[in-house]
This record gives structure tokens, C-alpha cells and sequence, in this order.
């Protein structure tokens, strides 16, 4: 497989070669767990609604139980009305997180990869030392090899990049993380990856324990 790459100033470079059989194969089951436990977690649930007792009022029934033609009724926060307390609501008791192995975290992220290898939604860069450090150098090349500002993106480096911040810090809809901090779910979330091959090589090598486990 080869991975088409770019330099900053968006001229295609000599492809890379990539071997698929690295990553194994696609398990869409694991990745579609992977993604809800990742999606979870990152919410702080900490939502709470009031019920019926947590309602500040009265709780005088509205009108006596026979007589009147309605339905029988007591206090006038019961959920059914306009200002009662809500009924199953969230109540703000935050539960643990999930958990994920660290082996189907890592067969989770191959069959990430894999599958933006696939779509062709992984893209190479290269030449980060030679770049000309302003935004709109990354304008312009995140619009020639991806469809930016309409896709998500996400930019890998091996190590931190702060020319890389400064071009892209202010550009909406990029994201920039170093490749040890990558998962399953960043790259599912964005439309097209961007990393360098180094990143590549260290997000490659994260999974290879994964090859042969069941899970």
C-alpha cells in the first residue's frame, strides 16, 4: 500500500510504502466499542435535573379527588406538568469511567488506522524543518491535499512541533497531537489524518503487541 505524501507547501513528495498485514484486520465490533468508551468518557457527567421532591412549592393538592370531572391529581410539581420536577432524569451522581484493555485499545487503534488507510484519508507530511512558519502556508496546504475548512483534520507528529502549532493554532476544525497521545477515536473523528512518518512508525509499533490477542 502506498501512502501518498505532501511537504508543506503542498507538493507531492515520493509516496511511502506501507505494509497493511502489519495492522492485521479490520474489527469494526472492537472499534465501535472502542469509540463508545472513548465518547463516554470524555463527557463529565454531571448533569442533574430536580424530581418532584427537589421542587420548591407546594405540595397542597390542586383540586379535591372527586367532583370536578378531571383526572385525580396531587401537588402541582408532579412531572406530567408545566414546572413539575422531571421523572428518570439525569441526578448528577457521576459514575466511573469505562474501561478498555490496553490490548483492545491497541487492536482498536490498528483497525483505526487501517481503516483510514483504506478510505485513503491518511495523508504524509514531511519537510517540517524547512517550513515557512505562518498560517497561511497552512491554509493553503491543508486546503490543496484535504478539502479544509469543510473537513475535520487531524495533524500526528512524533514529538512536539511548536512551528506546527503556531501555523495551525488558529485554524478552526485542525487539531494537532503528538503520536503518543493518538486513539482509535481521534482518528475515527476526523475526516482526514495528517502525521509524519516517524508518527506513523510510532503508532504502528504501539499496535503490534495487539497482533493474535483475543478480545
Amino acid at each position: 500500500m502506498k501512502i501518498n505524501a505532501y511537504n508543506l507547501n503542498g507538493k507531492a513528495v515520493t509516496a511511502w510504502e506501507f505494509s497493511e498485514k502489519s495492522l492485521g484486520e479490520i474489527n469494526n465490533a472492537l472499534l465501535a466499542q472502542a469509540l463508545r468508551i472513548y465518547s463516554s468518557n470524555a463527557h463529565q457527567k454531571t448533569h442533574k435535573v430536580k424530581s418532584r421532591g427537589e421542587v420548591d412549592g407546594s405540595t397542597r393538592k390542586i383540586y379535591r379527588q372527586k367532583g370536578t370531572g378531571n383526572a385525580r391529581h396531587g401537588a402541582k410539581y408532579a412531572p406530567i406538568f408545566v414546572g413539575g420536577g422531571i421523572a428518570h432524569g439525569p441526578t448528577g451522581v457521576r459514575p466511573e469511567n469505562l474501561v478498555l484493555p490496553k490490548k483492545m485499545r491497541r487492536a482498536a487503534l490498528a483497525s483505526a488506522l487501517l481503516t483510514k488507510l483504506k478510505a485513503q484519508e491518511l495523508i504524509g507530511l514531511t519537510g517540517l524543518d524547512k517550513a515557512e512558519v505562518k498560517t497561511k502556508t497552512a491554509s493553503s496546504f491543508l486546503s490543496t491535499v484535504t478539502t479544509h475548512p469543510k473537513t475535520k483534520v487531524l495533524m500526528v507528529t512524533e514529538v512536539a512541533s511548536p512551528t506546527l502549532f503556531q501555523m495551525v493554532g488558529n485554524l478552526q476544525g485542525v487539531t494537532l497531537k503528538r503520536g503518543s497521545l493518538v486513539n482509535a477515536y481521534d482518528l475515527i473523528s476526523h475526516d482526514h489524518v495528517i502525521m509524519t512518518k516517524e508518527a506513523l512508525d510510532s503508532i504502528t509499533a504501539r499496535t503490534q503487541s495487539k497482533i493474535g490477542a483475543k478480545v
